[in-house]
């Protein structure tokens, strides 16, 4: 929950982040789901099935009273292979349970598609990352600052990740979600699971992205990587000079920080900032570029 006075940045619940031209898609990995756990929960069921007849026909063999147990070796020795056949057959139609995903893009979307993998990878090597989960205006003069928003802000990381909702050759560029659930870009597409299931697919020229740079007053010490364009202190006056009434004022240095911002009318709603501003300008102008290049683009089949 957000601090006391703050406004929280979050999506809105996967149930409606769905573009309308994907619900169909959605449905349809949707069920695929369900018959593939009903599928795991039968496999399971045969394969220990298929121990326990294993176990009994190992032990009547065993005896030395088999004599006394023909007949049931013998209703063994036909139950065992059927139980296997249902083994087989459940693990053939386990793999055709899954929704593969197929994104045609022209050539100039794919060497979009190439750049703005890159730029996710400039993402990456950002020192620092955070996902801004709330916000405020600040009071200036009550609070004695210069700066004219709040923010809170918690670590977070990015990788190359997948998900069993979609067989696809490549990997997502997954954005962690500390108040929210994870943001994976595939090609065409990004991928909101939660936790229990549920998900959301956002057609990428649907999502906005936006990116500025933010000069912040960094009270953790400047990453390596971040560019400090002056400083301020902790407690100021309106001219900037520090406020002598405070015995223990510090200088802080501000940093030039990357702010990229992800919008869709269907709800999504996140933040994030990077050390390095030049990457995060890089991969939002990668982003844009892809999706005006899949402006021509059908839509994932």
């Amino acid at each position: 929950m957000p601090k006391s006075g703050m406004n929280e940045i979050s999506s809105a619940s996967v149930e409606v982040l769905t573009s309308s031209s994907l619900v169909p898609l959605r449905d349809m990995i949707a069920k695929a789901r369900e018959q593939q756990t009903q599928v795991k929960n039968d496999l399971k069921d045969a394969r220990d099935d298929q121990s326990k007849q294993r176990m009994e026909l190992n032990r009547r063999k065993g005896s030395l009273f088999r004599w006394f147990y023909r007949k049931c070796i013998a209703e063994l020795e036909v139950a065992l292979p059927v139980t296997e056949a249902e083994i087989l057959r459940l693990s053939e139609w386990e793999g055709t349970t899954k929704i593969a995903v197929a994104f045609e893009a022209g050539d100039a979307a794919q060497r979009a598609c190439a750049v703005m993998i890159r730029s996710f990878e400039g993402l990456k090597q950002c020192q620092k990352r955070w996902d801004i989960t709330s916000h405020r205006s600040t009071n200036q003069f009550a609070e004695r600052t210069v700066a004219h928003r709040a923010i809170d802000r918690q670590p977070v990381s990015l990788e190359f990740s997948s998900n069993d909702l979609i067989q696809f050759s490549g990997r997502a560029m997954r954005f962690e979600n500390v108040n929210g659930d994870d943001i994976m870009i595939y090609p065409g597409v990004a991928v909101i699971p939660r936790a229990d299931g549920a998900f959301a697919l956002v057609d990428l020229r649907e999502l906005e992205t936006e990116a500025n740079i933010t000069a912040f007053h960094e009270m953790e010490g400047a990453a390596s990587d971040s560019k400090v364009i002056g400083s301020t202190w902790a407690k100021t006056n309106k001219d900037g000079s520090p406020d002598r009434r405070f015995k223990e004022n510090f200088q802080i240095p501000i940093c030039q920080y990357g702010r990229i911002a992800f919008r869709s009318q269907s709800g999504v709603t996140e933040e994030y900032m990077f050390s390095n501003s030049d990457a995060a300008y890089a991969f939002a102008a990668a982003m844009e570029a892809y999706q005006k290049a899949l402006a021509e683009t059908e839509l994932p089949s």
